[in-house]
Parts: C-alpha cells; structure tokens; sequence
C-alpha cells in the first residue's frame, strides 16, 4: 500500500537544505523573503502530511489534506511563473489581518444590536409590570426573572459569540459593556494594524527590488492594490496548466468537505482503496512542490523522488 515516507522525507530535505543554504550566505531582503516563504510553506505543509499519517483512515483530514496540497502545488508552480507572486503571497497578510478584525467589529456591532433590541423589550415589560404588581415585590420579582429568562433564551437562539455573560450582566449592561470597553478594544487593534499597513506600504514603495517587479514610481497608497490577487483557484489552477487536476480533485474533494448527502451519509472511515489513491496523488503533488520550490530558490536536493540543479 501506497505512504507518505518519501515525500516526508522529501520535505525534511529540502527545509534542512534551505536553511543551511540561507544561514551561509549573506542575502538581499528579497531572498530573505523567498527563503521564509519557501520554509514556511514546506512547514506547514510537513504538518499537515503528519497529521494525516497519524489519522490516515479519518476520510475528512484525508480529501481536505489533499485538496490543500494540490492548492500549495499551484502556488509553488505560480511562484516561478509570475516573477512577482512571492510579494504577492508574502504581504497580502497586512490586509487580511485587517479584514479578519474588520469582520469582528461587524459581529460584535451585530451582537450589540441584538442586545438592545432585547433590552427594550425586556424595560418594556418591566414597566408593565411594575404596575400590574406594585404592592407585591415578591410576585413582581418573579414575573422580572421569567421574563428575563423567556427574553435570554430568544437571544440565545441567534448565533453570538459575545453573550457568555449575559446572566451576570444583563441585557443593558452587558451591551454597554460590549460597546464601552470589547469594541474599543478592536477598534484599537484594527488602527494598530491599519497604520502598521500604512508604514509598511511606504516602506515597500520605497524598496528598489520592489520597484523591480511593480515599477520605479510606484506611490505607497497603490502598494497594496498592486499586491492584491483575486483570482479563483479555478484559474489560478488554469494559469499554470493544472485546470484540469484541478477540476478532477475539486470534484473528488467537494462532495465529501461541504455538506452534501454524500458527505452526510458516507462513513466517517476511509476505505483502504480511497487513502491509497490518495496518497499516490499526494507523494505526486509534493514530488512537483519539492521541485518547483528548488527551482524558485535556485536550490539544490537530492533525493530518492529526483535530483535537481538550478544554481
């Protein structure tokens, strides 16, 4: 049966390999950047192989573990196609950072929101009973409490992230407190990182090997337009020719990530036929990552897969 030991070792390889190259030489920025690139990728691809060594029947890990190796295959292949994706790849976190604490923001203002709506209604009904039992506290204080907890159990059927205190706090109060001091906090980080992104674009427009790749007048405030990359996996796929594995492992993969009444009836349990098939298009996948990754940082492996010399 088909493994995954050569293209681990494949991989442990060509990490060692590129940091001993790395550490001997005395390298621009932009190699710099390429290098960390290239570890990272080939790090976080390592643990992702193990993962799925430890779990190699969990039929989920197995088509998610391929999907994503046949997308670092695309990467690494757009990497020595398009002279300037490395940039690409490498610094469209800035913006996704921002856009990750943008989409908080939004959820807590959501959740605030739905706060109030409900502490309206729960003053509303305090109110109304106040009078209905002004010479009984006893007996307004239990209405109070059913009250509140008909009230807490709506709210708690919308999908929140921030209400885990609203027994303790209460409708207003918690809303406040949400508002006042959570997003303010966000606020802060998300400015902490808009003026990081800021500096950064300014740096970057000022860097001769950036203005290599996206030209000698390049104004700071168009860095990160110039960065950004919007194409589909689909045609990223069919810019380096891989449109039709593409489609072939999409479909393969699809049914069985997103919920579809394959997925939903389908054992858990891959079947011995479904991992081999697998894993023989993984050891290809990362046979060509391995590849294209030494020819992108002008490396040199030898393994069992293959022998390279780009210098």
């Amino acid at each position: 049966m088909e493994d995954l030991s050569i293209s681990k070792n494949s991989l442990n390889k060509l990490k060692n390999k590129l940091e001993e190259h790395k550490n001997s030489l005395v390298i621009s920025e932009e190699t710099k950047i390429k290098y960390h690139l290239s570890v990272t990728l080939i790090s976080k691809l390592s643990h992702i192989i193990n993962e799925l060594s430890n779990n190699h029947n969990d039929l989920h890990k197995l088509v998610s573990t391929l999907r994503y190796t046949l997308e670092t295959l695309i990467i690494t292949k757009l990497l020595i196609k398009e002279n300037d994706f490395f940039a690409k790849i490498y610094f469209s976190i800035y913006k996704q950072q921002e856009n990750k604490i943008k989409q908080m923001i939004l959820r807590l203002k959501n959740e605030i929101e739905i706060l109030k709506k409900y502490s309206e209604e729960y003053s509303k009904y305090f109110e109304q009973n106040k009078l209905k039992y002004a010479s009984d506290r006893k007996k307004r204080a239990e209405e109070n409490k059913k009250i509140f907890q008909s009230l807490k159990n709506k709210a708690q059927s919308e999908i929140t992230i921030f209400m885990n205190k609203l027994e303790e706090f209460g409708f207003e109060e918690l809303s406040k407190k949400l508002e006042k001091n959570t997003l303010v906090e966000y606020e802060k980080k998300l400015e902490e990182f808009e003026n990081l992104t800021r500096e950064k674009q300014k740096k970057l427009a000022q860097k001769e090997w950036f203005k290599k790749y996206f030209g000698a007048k390049v104004q700071p405030t168009q860095v990160f337009k110039l960065l950004k990359d919007d194409r589909s996996w689909k045609l990223k796929a069919k810019h380096v020719g891989l449109d039709k594995e593409y489609s072939l492992n999409y479909e393969m993969t699809s049914s069985l990530l997103h919920f579809t009444s394959y997925s939903l009836l389908t054992s858990n349990i891959a079947k011995e036929d479904e991992i081999n098939y697998s894993y023989m298009l993984i050891n290809q996948y990362i046979k060509q990552i391995t590849a294209n990754i030494s020819e992108f940082t002008k490396v040199v492996i030898y393994d069992r897969f293959q022998s390279f010399n780009f210098s």
